[in-house]
């Protein structure tokens, strides 16, 4: 028997975010198991980047910066970012406890060894909570795969895309698990900060370096994480890489609130663009960064596509 199809995983989603259901054939209440356990920081440190997109980072040499992962599951984003070149520091934010004990693993990891540790830097930390744009506790929802929690699908959304939700579902089926047996939702509640709440606060020995980017994966709610985040779009204007952000209104809304432009990869580089990118991950530019972007070559000149450039 083949596995459940695209529209089994959304009539279950639609029967979840918009009737509200939760019986037990689309809900577990009880605490799912992890995908994954400590293992996996072995593995993730030696696999090549998950995703072509963070090729972008490797033009981030400066050891005395930060780069925030903002959803990040057990650590891969984090890796992949050291994976392209990159060596700025990571602070990653993810609200599964479970996942704790696995990026701590890999904090020692990178902390504490010769190959990973730059310039005798620390080079990573992770803070166990949601990001916002408030702060406070909210709740979570997350899909349980084959009786298993998959916080790579995990948003604090109410009311997601749904066609979105199950686009990255079977992406992210397709490449780790296989098929879907069973499919379920399962609901937390976890604390939440702002990123301008983080900043200001003394948690932190890294979130006084120069922040050159965000990475955020949180599944429709990457407009809230920018909404937290007004002071440091202003202050230090950080490259954004938001996942589907370049086709959700309160990303494209607060980015050009603060004068923003669209991106779009070509290679290793970025260029400006008029309009927004088809691909999975948005990124948004600001003018102002430009000039230091040619300097490390992160773009190339500014090649305005669109514009018959």
């Amino acid at each position: 028997m083949s596995g459940l199809s695209r529209s089994d995983v959304e009539k279950i989603l639609s029967r979840y975010f918009v009737k509200g259901e939760r019986s037990e054939d689309i809900f577990l209440a009880s605490e799912p198991e992890l995908d994954v356990d400590v293992t996996i920081v072995s593995q993730i440190l030696e696999q090549d980047m998950h995703d072509p997109d963070f090729i972008i980072f490797k033009h981030f040499v400066d050891p005395s910066t930060t780069i925030l992962d903002v959803g990040a599951n057990f650590g891969y984003s984090a890796t992949s970012i050291w994976k392209s070149g990159s060596k700025a520091s990571v602070v990653s934010f993810e609200p599964i406890g479970g996942f704790s004990s696995i990026l701590s693993a890999l904090g020692d990891r990178v902390n504490r060894t010769g190959r990973w540790k730059i310039f005798g830097r620390k080079r990573f930390e992770h803070q166990t909570m949601g990001v916002s744009d408030r702060e406070g506790e909210i709740t979570f929802h997350t899909s349980v795969i084959n009786g298993r929690i998959h916080s790579a699908l995990t948003t604090a959304s109410a009311s997601p895309d749904i066609p979105s939700y199950v686009c990255n579902t079977f992406n992210y089926v397709e490449a780790y698990i296989g098929e879907i047996n069973s499919f379920k939702m399962h609901s937390f509640t976890a604390r939440v900060t702002t990123i301008d709440g983080w900043i200001a606060s003394g948690i932190s020995k890294l979130k006084s370096q120069k922040i050159v980017a965000i990475k955020i994966d949180v599944e429709g709610y990457e407009g809230h994480v920018l909404g937290g985040a007004s002071d440091l779009l202003e202050r230090d204007k950080p490259l954004v890489l938001a996942e589907c952000g370049h086709v959700t209104q309160r990303v494209i809304r607060e980015a050009f609130d603060h004068g923003y432009v669209f991106g779009e990869r070509i290679h290793d580089q970025l260029v400006v663009s008029v309009e927004p990118t088809k691909n999975v991950n948005g990124f948004f530019i600001h003018p102002d960064m430009v000039p230091y972007y040619n300097r490390i070559g992160l773009m190339s000149g500014v090649v305005r596509r669109g514009l018959g450039s």
